[in-house]
């Protein structure tokens, strides 16, 4: 069978590692702007919600760019197609986390914050740090993957953690948002569980870009 590395001595795995480096540092970027964006919400600051949104929409969209740099380098030059397989999936499972960021972050600008109950605002921050914590673990795994395999899996280990910790908070979110909704417009609170949710479907593609670096590190060990 072909070395699943094979590629990283190649031209064309070289420079698809290191966009993927990119890719996942641009996510970081996302990751950062929502957090501040949550930030923002939690203190019913409507003008700064909307320039952390522009911040989170444009370092999602040079994420996409990257992504599709990626793609194009995979389809112009020579790599085993298992190993191509991985890598697409690698990026794809990364750039569905800022996908789910910037849905999570266009949400908050759809209802004024200070209808929305002050302890759900402050779930919705502590699940999108929690976010930035396990994107910034796929980094450093990223980055270990082709010389300390091991490290890679011991980190994408951490981040399932992580991910089990949001799934935690997700549920304890809800059940204020079930008894907030008593409370308030029905817009309100259907766009506040939007929020909770798209913030948990970002911490599982954490979990699935860290099961992605798990077969990788396995297979490289």
């Amino acid at each position: 069978m072909v070395s699943m590395w094979y590629w990283v001595g190649t031209r064309v795995g070289r420079r698809a590692l290191q966009r993927s480096d990119t890719h996942i540092e641009l996510i970081i970027e996302v990751a950062k702007s929502a957090l501040q964006l949550f930030k923002c919400f939690k203190d019913d600051d409507v003008g700064c919600i909307q320039e952390m949104f522009n911040k989170v929409f444009n370092y999602e969209r040079e994420a996409d760019n990257v992504k599709r740099s990626i793609f194009e380098e995979l389809s112009n030059g020579f790599i085993h197609p298992i190993d191509r397989d991985e890598i697409v999936r690698l990026v794809l499972a990364a750039d569905d986390i800022a996908a789910y960021l910037k849905a999570a972050s266009r949400r908050a600008l759809l209802v004024n914050p200070k209808i929305i109950d002050y302890e759900v605002k402050i779930y919705a921050l502590t699940m999108c740090e929690k976010v930035l914590n396990a994107v910034g673990l796929l980094k450093e795994a990223v980055k270990s993957l082709p010389t300390e395999p091991n490290k890679a899996l011991a980190i994408a280990n951490d981040v399932e953690r992580i991910e089990e910790e949001i799934d935690d908070i997700r549920m304890r979110a809800l059940e204020r948002v079930l008894r907030f909704c008593n409370h308030t417009e029905v817009s309100a609170c259907i766009i506040a569980k939007e929020i909770i949710d798209s913030l948990e479907n970002s911490a599982d593609r954490c979990e699935d870009t860290a099961d992605v670096i798990r077969v990788l590190a396995v297979l490289r060990a």
